[in-house]
């Protein structure tokens, strides 16, 4: 089990914080003269060899797990095995983990070079940390460690609120991955991804889904599958004029009763009535955008003043925090199942469950990690009559 996370805020300030970002990759690289093996060989690693080179770093090689690009080079510099890399270089370089994807888990990364004889290996966090304007942008590692230290009252304050031990410890878990850069904690390959897990709940014929960032409707055909289509209804969001245009054909296609029952809404939800600038790609993490189409914004309070629903879902690409503050009416109204993605920015891990338990303080809060390294991780609040195979009540872990 991960420890307190109290013990982690009392072993450095928030000024000291801010030196180990400006020193933590040197340190690192020190220990090896410098000399760095760059794991992953995709549009992370090769952002991070232009930043190595400005600190003296001499980047020996790439290695990757893709055997067609074995035996290739990038900027000259050669594509090696793990098996190749970890012979030549296991003892004498640094090895930095540069994947930056949902497919990827940092444990088994770091398992698989340990396996191989090499001595010291890292995530890329440090280089984050060095050059935080000229890294890639990376959700929940989005700020630098020292705002979570700036933040701990209120990190420590959601640390007290999850209602079982598998909540406390992911959570306890993602805080160390954005303050220290250490990810070996992070929960291990899901059995299922999904926002109907089955130990927390099930679905039935009573739904009234709400489906925030409904993409081309693939979380409204599970919970369709998961009720055997008979639903009482179901409202799907989606700012994405290109997805939301997929979403439509896909709801042509179902029976006429059916069909009857899936409202669709071509907005941004929000705290306020507005537009905002979305880009329009058709992609899953399609969002806000300054280049973006005009979308029109809309708080759920207002859509559904007068609808009733039982379940709300949100993976709405960091806009989530905001949406909640428009939806304070409904939600405490309707006491509905909540499935909120908190992984989008750094600070959504504590702050959106804060703000739940401060609207639903009888629901318990839960949290599942479904993808690599805190990607798809989704805060659940449950209220208790909803709760299958638990207690009727948070716990309030410590």
């Amino acid at each position: 089990m991960v420890s307190s996370l109290a013990s982690l805020f009392a072993r450095e300030s928030v000024d000291q914080v801010r030196l180990r970002e400006q020193t933590a990759l040197e340190e690192l690289l020190e220990q090896r003269e410098r000399r760095v093996v760059l794991f992953g060989a995709g549009t992370l690693g090769r952002s991070a060899l232009p930043l190595l080179g400005e600190v003296g770093a001499k980047t020996l090689a790439f290695t990757d797990n893709n055997p067609a690009i074995w035996g290739t080079r990038i900027e000259n510099i050669p594509v090696l095995s793990p098996e190749q890399a970890s012979t030549f270089y296991g003892s004498s370089a640094v090895f930095l983990v540069t994947i930056w994807n949902d497919h990827h888990w940092f444990s088994e990364t770091y398992e698989k070079l340990r396996g191989l004889g090499c001595k010291l290996i890292s995530t890329y966090a440090p280089i984050f940390w060095r050059f935080p304007d000229k890294f890639m942008q990376l959700l929940l590692l989005n700020e630098p460690p020292h705002r979570v230290y700036r933040e701990a009252d209120a990190v420590l304050e959601a640390e007290h609120i999850w209602a079982d031990e598998t909540s406390l410890e992911a959570y306890r878990a993602n805080i160390r991955w954005r303050a220290v850069g250490d990810a070996l904690e992070l929960p291990s390959r899901p059995a299922e991804n999904t926002y109907f897990p089955d130990d927390l709940f099930a679905l039935d014929e009573s739904e009234r889904i709400l489906d925030c960032g409904a993409f081309d409707g693939d979380t409204i055909r599970e919970a369709l599958a998961r009720t055997k289509y008979r639903i009482e209804a179901i409202h799907a969001v989606e700012a994405d004029t290109v997805s939301f245009t997929r979403l439509k054909e896909f709801v042509a296609h179902l029976d006429i009763d059916l069909q009857g029952r899936i409202h669709l809404y071509p907005f941004a939800v929000g705290s306020e009535r507005g537009f905002v600038r979305f880009e329009c790609n058709g992609a899953l993490t399609s969002k806000a955008s300054d280049k973006g189409v005009r979308v029109e914004v809309a708080p759920i309070d207002e859509l559904f003043a007068d609808t009733p629903l039982t379940f709300i879902k949100m993976d709405i690409e960091g806009a989530e925090h905001d949406a909640l503050r428009g939806a304070r009416k409904v939600i405490q109204r309707d006491h509905p199942i909540l499935a909120i993605c908190v992984y989008h920015t750094q600070s959504d891990i504590w702050r959106i469950p804060l703000l739940v338990h401060e609207m639903l303080p009888e629901h318990g809060l839960y949290l599942r990690a479904y993808e690599g390294d805190g990607f798809q991780t989704v805060m659940y609040a449950m209220p208790p009559v909803r709760l299958r195979g638990h207690s009727a009540s948070p716990i309030g872990l410590n």
